[in-house]
């Protein structure tokens, strides 16, 4: 998705543990964050392709105040602390965007004349952690541009976040809207083809 992107798209924001893999990528370590090893190199491919706007300030917990079993509900009790992407230490999971980062991410999104939203940018379901995807929502409702937003996670931010009306098309299809922005044809949509 993210290489078909690159090939229409001025700017991504990326975040979530996506960012945590462009992040390792340009060479920063991500301590105990999810990050998925084996697609640096095509992270770096899609750097050379479009802008892909990172955050400098993230907001992480010790991986020693989390259990795995019960992920959000460890997390309500996690202390949230905001460091610079290059003074994460080896416990330090990655959660959310600092706010600071939040915003000048959340101003490239006022001044695009299109915006794809999908997915936070951090566990919004626990507040602490939530605040970068708070900024974002905002951004995305009080942008003049044409919005569109897509996935279950993203929709529920939606929700928790109240920014529905400033939201120009939401998709209830997770993935089918993930491979309709790919490009792939979806059956339903060869089926309508077909028929008219």
């Amino acid at each position: 998705v993210l290489h078909s992107l690159a090939e229409v798209s001025a700017q991504i924001i990326v975040g979530g543990g996506i960012a945590n893999t462009f992040l390792a990528a340009q060479g920063h370590s991500v301590g105990a964050s999810l990050y998925e090893a084996d697609l640096l190199d095509t992270a770096r491919d899609i750097m050379t392709k479009t802008e892909i706007l990172l955050p400098e300030y993230v907001v992480v917990a010790d991986k020693n105040e989390i259990d795995f079993a019960d992920f959000t509900g460890s997390l309500q009790q996690a202390t949230a602390t905001i460091k610079s992407v290059d003074a994460i230490g080896d416990n330090d999971m990655i959660l959310d965007i600092a706010p600071e980062s939040a915003k000048q991410l959340a101003e490239a999104i006022t001044n695009a004349k299109t915006i794809l939203w999908n997915g936070p940018v951090g566990v919004f379901e626990v507040d602490a952690f939530g605040h970068g995807t708070q900024i974002v929502a905002d951004a995305v409702k009080n942008s003049q541009g044409f919005s569109i937003a897509g996935g279950g996670d993203t929709l529920a931010a939606i929700d928790k976040y109240q920014v529905a009306d400033g939201v120009s098309y939401m998709s209830t299809g997770g993935g089918a809207f993930l491979e309709f922005v790919e490009g792939k044809v979806l059956p339903a949509v060869a089926a309508l083809q077909i028929r008219a």
